[in-house]
């Protein structure tokens, strides 16, 4: 294929009208339908989703671009021509290749602006997602290209566009009663390019695909599926005889077969837990800060109220933390960290409000820099148990900052206040040793009530 013959193409051919309209349709959807997305995963997955509306117009304009012999009224003169077929069409494949992958990739740039943190964590698994979403764009195109060829009629493109639609949208939910979100969905899910996903959460709470990739059996089928597709409407429109036509379906037979052994026997066992997504990673200068990869983007709101936590604890309690981690909240458990480290649990999409430097500050310092123990918290929210417990917590803040306690909206604030109120009321260094004492139940998540603890009434088992 001549680089001067393909430019023409290029330049002639529906690929740039088509890669222009059809990425402006998909960003449309990207910033109309959904909210901002949360991290780079959720993105990538969001755009392999919405396949079920690019494709069908990929497909379409591969057909319009398919009978463009016949709307140019040059098809007889072409077939009279001794330059093969295949030699002809390469170009214009390749130009419409070239448009198809452009769309998809201008596309997911486009839509970095509808990204929460554009500075956030792309992990290495979105990479075949990415490109296994563009493999099929270049298989629409092609396959639009053989259906065009061979029914070349102004109708072919807009019915290949419904057909096209209608096969990713109904078949799917064909498959399964109750379609690819519920559990046992079957792995043939994966046979299609818009990605079904299942609850990837099962039933904690959502976190979206941050934390999550599609495994290499998974990506390796897909890609296999998509290129023979693409190797089999590439053949079907250079095909000039029957005999060829038929036996360029044949890629089409193997790569099914392929896939069906590769794929796995459920869609939710083609999605695992991402273990460089929760890999920590530390700042080499102070104060040391360990976080986990997906939430690498609060890094820089972080240091100013870590190391400001770090110098209260020291200054006020003994045997103080000199250095934070982060926890995902959404899997945190009551695993206790070392004496040295300041356990800070933060949500994984955890709202600006939530990072700002007086919350986050407040956070640190709760129960004298210990995280809470998920056993000691009563079964509801508003219980007395855990009313008792956080007022506790938010008492030891208010001490260490020598104001009020932080007011969450609870009746634990107005409990913390007579808490601060009655600790206070002590001699200094006995108000120090109530507080170490709550610190160190804390640290061991011992038994017991922390309130009548920091007040001198109760006692810790």
């Amino acid at each position: 294929m001549g680089g001067r013959i393909l430019r023409i193409e290029l330049l002639r051919s529906v690929a740039p009208l088509a890669a222009l309209l059809i990425a402006a349709a998909g960003l449309f959807v990207i910033y109309a339908g959904n909210l901002p997305e949360a991290s780079w995963m959720d993105l990538v997955v969001r755009q392999r989703t919405l396949l079920v509306l690019i494709l069908p117009l990929a497909l379409g304009a591969g057909a319009w671009q398919g009978i463009r012999e016949r709307r140019s009224k040059v098809e007889e003169l072409f077939h009279t021509t001794p330059r093969p077929r295949w030699r002809r069409v390469l170009p214009t494949a390749g130009a419409m290749a070239i448009a198809a992958v452009a769309t998809y990739l201008v596309t997911l740039a486009g839509a970095t602006g509808h990204l929460q943190h554009a500075n956030g964590y792309l992990p290495a698994s979105a990479g075949p997602l990415i490109a296994i979403g563009a493999l099929s764009m270049v298989a629409a195109v092609w396959v639009g290209l053989a259906v065009g060829a061979l029914l070349p009629s102004p109708l072919t493109s807009p019915m290949v566009v419904v057909a096209g639609f209608v096969a990713l949208t109904l078949v799917p939910n064909m498959i399964h009663p109750t379609g690819p979100g519920s559990p046992g969905s079957p792995g043939g899910y994966l046979f299609f390019p818009n990605l079904q996903v299942p609850d990837l959460n099962e039933g904690k709470v959502d976190t979206g695909a941050a934390l999550h990739m599609l495994t290499g059996r998974a990506n390796l089928a897909q890609a296999l599926w998509l290129l023979a597709l693409a190797v089999a409407g590439l053949a079907l429109h250079a095909a000039a005889r029957p005999a060829t036509r038929l036996a360029a379906l044949l890629p089409i037979a193997l790569g099914a077969v392929v896939a069906v052994a590769l794929l796995p026997a459920n869609l939710a066992a083609a999605w695992v837990d991402n273990p460089h997504a929760t890999e920590l990673t530390c700042t080499t200068d102070q104060p040391r800060i360990c976080i986990p990869r997906a939430q690498s983007h609060m890094l820089d709101k972080l240091r100013d109220p870590a190391g400001q936590a770090l110098s209260i604890l020291d200054s006020k309690l003994p045997s103080a933390p000199v250095a934070v981690t982060v926890q995902i909240d959404e899997r945190a458990d009551d695993t206790r960290p070392a004496a040295d480290t300041l356990l800070l649990r933060l949500e994984l999409n955890a709202s600006d409000a939530a990072l700002t430097r007086d919350r986050l500050l407040a956070r640190m310092l709760e129960g004298g820099g210990v995280p809470l123990c998920l056993s000691l918290m009563g079964r509801e929210p508003t219980s007395e148990t855990t009313t008792r417990y956080m007022a506790a917590r938010l008492a030891v803040v208010g001490w260490l900052l020598d104001r009020e306690p932080p007011q969450r909206g609870g009746p634990e604030g107005a409990l913390a206040i007579a808490a601060l109120g009655a600790l206070r009321a002590l001699p200094a260094d006995q108000q120090r040793a109530r507080v170490t004492a709550l610190r160190d139940a804390e640290r061991g998540c011992l038994t017991g009530d922390r309130l009548d603890l920091l007040t001198g009434s109760g006692t810790n088992g």
